[in-house]
């Protein structure tokens, strides 16, 4: 029994996963535990800092490591780029796979350190100069800046790590094994567990543990995806960077869009830290808890989905089947808006109980205060919500169509919008200490001023869900114009499930004074 129960998970674990809808089944279930898990380290570091200056530095510290891997790693190995791969293997062989994807690898690497050098050398620099651009900060401190930069420099350790381990995961999602590299997030937050749980007790309390807590859990990342790399015997050659590989030329002119395209969105991060910062005291640590308790269903929903479907959608494509190509595009939009609406309304009617059941079960020093400053960040986050949620899947349609220009387009608007509106409606809402709609009252010159309200942080959530609606529509048209996809089914299927939790709607607006 025990040998057999063995054999079969081991077969899960190593099989292709070609059904969709198995593979999001599977993949749903385990993005759910990540998050999970994920929170559950949220609420451990709630409990034992709150929303304080110790976690402003920490995510202060975070932010140029990570705008570093999301831009060169994770551009390089995107959905942009595994079109080509797939197409690759399946017309060369594995080995001219493994020899073009190696040099991608390599490169994209090099990259990396060479910037992650640049940074530490620079960081005594660069992160004095963030926390004066914010305007007047509580992080403007001899000490507290010492503190973010080595922080900052050791934070960059663990996005290497994350960044090799990132190709792993690609290599494997090409092979169509979807289970294992869903994994690796989930022992990276246990490794962070560890981290709140074990090390910052050891360090008598420090927030330096949760630093140490990241590397171990970068390090659980890349090695629970090694023994499938071994299984599928893909040998990369690490000292490979033959620039003259047809393969690679085109993953780097693909490519380069995406990673231009999240330069743009990570600028507009560090941007949206940087407002952030120079808000009330733990703003940035608000609103960053806000951001991953809305990245749930965003994940859970969106990003699921869209890797699921990514392969087959680049197969159709690649195959020049374009009607089930825009069939998949149709359902794929359909079963996002069918999932996304419900939760939507949820956190909308809820989020009070739910930021409190995520951050303060524990209590600890997570305050009460705490609570109805990030429940205002996720009112406003849930208004884009369904449209955000859709994003990823979009962009990879595009990916799948070779077309990454007009995700570079899509990313530059949004950025330019987003930085516009962030600043201006900060700006009005910091002129408010209530956490309530009611309270809030009307004048034009609130737009252009700065005050010192803990509501300012509200405006970033609000700001993001405006231009990621925007955006939906934007690259619904582009692709409504290229005659991919049949409006009339989207708009038939996004209108029965509106009207379907009308229920929930009148609920919403009987119970309007839950929006304060």
């Amino acid at each position: 029994m025990v040998r057999r129960t063995f054999s079969s998970l081991k077969n899960l674990l190593l099989k292709e996963q070609n059904e969709i809808i198995s593979a999001v089944a599977v993949l749903m279930v385990l993005s759910l535990v990540t998050k999970l898990t994920g929170m559950v380290f949220l609420t451990l570091v709630a409990r034992q800092f709150g929303a304080s200056l110790e976690t402003d530095k920490f995510y202060l510290a975070s932010v140029i490591p990570e705008m570093i891997t999301n831009i060169i790693l994770l551009g390089a190995v995107s959905g942009a780029i595994i079109p080509i791969f797939v197409k690759l293997r399946e017309d060369k062989g594995e080995q001219m796979f493994l020899r073009s994807f190696s040099s991608t690898m390599n490169t994209a690497m090099l990259s990396f350190v060479v910037l992650s050098v640049i940074a530490a050398l620079f960081s005594r620099e660069l992160v004095p100069f963030a926390i004066n651009l914010s305007g007047g900060s509580p992080l403007n401190d001899p000490q507290v800046i010492n503190d973010v930069v080595w922080m900052m420099r050791i934070m960059l350790i663990p996005q290497i790590v994350l960044g090799l381990s990132a190709f792993v995961s690609t290599s494997l999602n090409i092979y169509s094994r979807f289970i294992i590299p869903q994994l690796a997030p989930l022992f990276f937050n246990i490794g962070k567990i560890i981290g709140v749980l074990l090390i910052v007790p050891l360090m008598g309390g420090s927030i330096w543990g949760l630093i140490w807590g990241t590397l171990l859990g970068s390090l659980l990342h890349l090695l629970i995806q090694l023994p499938l790399l071994w299984h599928l015997r893909l040998k990369f050659n690490l000292l490979l960077f033959d620039f003259r590989d047809k393969y690679f030329r085109q993953a780097v002119r693909l490519g380069a869009p995406r990673v231009a395209s999240l330069s743009v969105e990570q600028f507009a991060s560090v941007i949206d830290s940087i407002i952030a910062i120079g808000l009330a005291k733990g703003s940035l640590t608000v609103y960053q808890l806000g951001v991953r308790l809305i990245s749930i269903p965003l994940n859970l929903f969106g990003t699921t989905y869209s890797i699921a479907a990514f392969p087959t959608l680049a197969r159709l494509h690649a195959n020049g089947n374009r009607e089930e190509f825009g069939m998949l595009i149709n359902k794929l939009i359909q079963q996002v808006f069918f999932l996304a609406i419900p939760v939507t309304v949820l956190l909308l009617v809820l989020r009070i109980p739910i930021v409190r059941l995520v951050y303060g079960i524990l209590g600890g020093n997570f305050t009460w205060e705490d609570t109805l400053q990030v429940a205002w960040v996720v009112m406003f986050f849930s208004l884009g919500l369904v449209f955000e949620t859709l994003r990823s899947a979009l962009f990879r349609v595009y990916y799948a169509m070779h077309n990454s220009i007009i995700p570079l387009i899509s990313s530059v608007i949004v950025v330019v919008t987003g930085i516009t509106t962030g600043i201006l409606l900060t700006n009005y809402f910091s002129h408010f200490t209530s956490f309530s709609l009611q309270n809030i009252t009307w004048d034009i010159n609130y737009f252009f001023t700065k005050s010192d309200g803990p509501a300012g942080v509200g405006g970033l959530a609000l700001s993001s869900s405006i231009v990621f609606t925007l955006e939906f529509f934007f690259l619904v048209f582009v692709l409504y114009k290229k005659k991919v996809i049949k409006l009339r089914p989207i708009v038939k299927s996004a209108a029965k499930k509106i009207l379907g939790r009308s229920d929930h709607v009148c609920y919403l607006l009987r119970n309007a004074q839950t929006l304060g």
